[in-house]
């Protein structure tokens, strides 16, 4: 078989004319191909990536074939390299990507730049080497070339992102229904390149100006602490917050699988049989969680600084830890994370993404006391993405829906056991004193009766009560350890997540004007709560464990 010279020829005349491009799709594409290189022990490689790798792909194309002078269309996106510069330093140095979240939390933080870039200037710089050396060679190599275009081909690929765009629409239409939140879901999941990074700051504005009020009252508002007691020895403070987690499913409450191994057998736990959350919805039980005010006053929880600025003003080192998107349904959760002086994500990832991160923190030596907030992937849907397959364990029993989805939620609920404890087990050999709070968000709906709901938001006995315990390290003071004895009063009784801040200042010491001893679990003063909570019709004082 003869192979023509025509053929061979022409692979490397087209290679010839459009190397310079080739070079700059190279470092526009980095902070993609890292991510999916570095992460793929974190995540599984899903549909969600090769949907962005194609669009990233599709503009790339499309920016190539609208114009023959590329030298000037290069030139015009330079904002562009500009920000796939901050893309790719997010990736190599907090293994997360350009999006909405650090766009927002740096908004909020931008008088702290120059401690960032004092910080940061030696990666930073090696950044804008490789930018400078990319950009460079490919305005070089384009200058006073003239490429051929083709139209044809052009509209091929207009019509080709229109259709991957649609298709992700009309996905996401059959999650969220026809309107507003299906737009931004769509905006929130592109993080292609380099359009995509107009996504991400079309959403931080949304979000921004849907709650510019709120944002500016969080800032001005103070955080007035009354005493930060010395009685208390606790130097680490963990605070885990999971998600979609029901107590029904875990072994640590009597379910008949044993899906919480590790938590079964761990010394020191103190669990609540009937915590109840403030909201089946993300957005408002994680800011209810983590704030003194009640769920019945939301404008003051909003406006008001979280446990974050708490522990922050009491001279704590705050840290965020976080597996979860920052898009549209986040609501005030981001300017909570900006309330601590260290955040990073790691979207799209394993909960277990963290805990290089984790461990990095609780080995920094430092003297002073340190609170770690970590937000969780946990049981959020799409149950089989959310643990690797070292714990696919549990396995349907018959071919129906029901069976499937409860096996792959209980496998959620085993990976989530494997984190817990392998955070506590840190905690124990970092040797410091040491606390950890953990509750889920809410709970979920996974096709328990005749009805077949799934998810939350519903607002009933599956997605209203929550897992949560507390652990504490056996070298605390004798006086705390005497305070979370009360704990075991408190296992049976009513209980809401909102009292879980409350409890947490007095375990530490520290007490704020806001601090309610009503609320507080460790308190004689403590009245069992009513489990009031926020549904989408709106305020609901009580939800009642004994009528179930």
């Amino acid at each position: 078989m003869k192979i023509s010279v025509k053929a061979i020829d022409y692979p490397i005349s087209v290679f010839k004319a459009e190397w310079p491009n080739l070079v700059l799709w190279a470092f526009l594409l980095s902070p993609l191909i890292v991510r999916l290189i570095t992460n793929h022990q974190y995540s599984k490689f899903d549909l969600l990536a090769i949907y962005t790798a194609a669009i990233s792909v599709l503009w790339l194309l499309a920016i190539r074939f609208a114009s023959f002078n590329q030298f000037k269309t290069h030139v015009v996106l330079f904002p562009f390299y500009l920000l796939a510069v901050v893309d790719l330093f997010l990736v190599l140095n907090f293994n997360s990507r350009f999006t909405a979240a650090y766009v927002f939390i740096g908004l909020n933080n931008y008088k702290e730049t120059s401690d960032f870039l004092s910080t940061y200037w030696r990666p930073l710089t090696i950044v804008l080497i490789i930018f400078v050396a990319c950009y460079g060679v490919g305005l070089i190599g384009l200058y006073k070339r003239e490429l051929y275009k083709n139209k044809g081909f052009f509209v091929l690929v207009i019509s080709a992102l229109l259709f991957g765009y649609g298709a992700y629409f009309y996905k996401t239409v059959k999650v969220n229904s026809f309107g507003k939140h299906a737009v931004l879901d769509l905006v929130a999941k592109d993080q292609s390149t380099p359009i995509g990074y107009l996504s991400q700051i079309g959403l931080t504005a949304h979000m921004y100006l849907q709650s510019e009020q709120f944002i500016k009252q969080r800032q001005e508002s103070e955080v007035k602490i009354t005493s930060v007691s010395n009685e208390s020895n606790i130097e680490t403070v963990v605070f885990v917050i999971g998600e979609s987690s029901r107590p029904q499913n875990w072994s640590l409450y009597g379910y008949d699988k044993q899906t919480t191994p590790n938590l079964d057998k761990l010394a020191g736990i103190y669990k609540f049989n009937r915590m109840c959350t403030t909201a089946p919805y993300t957005s408002v039980a994680v800011p209810s969680m983590l704030s003194l005010e009640p769920i019945s006053d939301w404008n003051a929880i909003a406006s008001k600084k979280s446990l974050v600025g708490i522990y922050r003003a009491a001279g704590y080192m705050t840290y965020w830890l976080s597996v979860q998107e920052v898009d549209s349904f986040g609501g005030i959760i981001p300017q909570i994370a900006a309330e601590a002086q260290n955040w990073q994500y790691f979207e799209r990832s394993y909960d277990g993404a963290l805990m290089p991160e984790y461990k990095k923190i609780l080995n920094k030596g430092s003297a002073q006391k340190q609170a770690i907030f970590i937000h969780i992937k946990g049981s959020h849907f799409d149950y089989s993405r959310r643990y690797p397959d070292d714990f696919k364990k549990f396995k349907p029993s018959t071919n129906s829906a029901k069976d499937k989805i409860t096996a792959e939620y209980d496998n959620t609920i085993l990976y989530t056991d494997w984190l817990l404890s392998s955070i506590i087990e840190q905690l124990k050999l970092s040797k410091k004193p040491s606390v950890l709070f953990y509750s889920s968000d809410h709970g979920e709906n996974i096709m328990d009766d005749s009805r077949g709901l799934l998810g939350h938001g519903i607002g009933n006995k599956y997605d209203l009560p929550v897992s949560a315990f507390v652990w504490a390290s056996d070298n605390i003071s004798g006086q705390q350890a005497l305070k979370l004895s009360k704990l075991k009063e408190r296992e049976n009784q009513r209980v809401s997540i909102s009292s879980l801040p409350h409890t947490l200042l007095n375990l530490t010491g520290v007490l704020t004007s806001e601090y309610r001893s009503s609320d507080d679990l460790l308190s004689n003063d403590f009245v069992t709560s009513k489990c009031p909570y926020l549904l989408g019709t709106g305020y609901v004082p009580a939800f009642d464990f004994d009528a179930l």
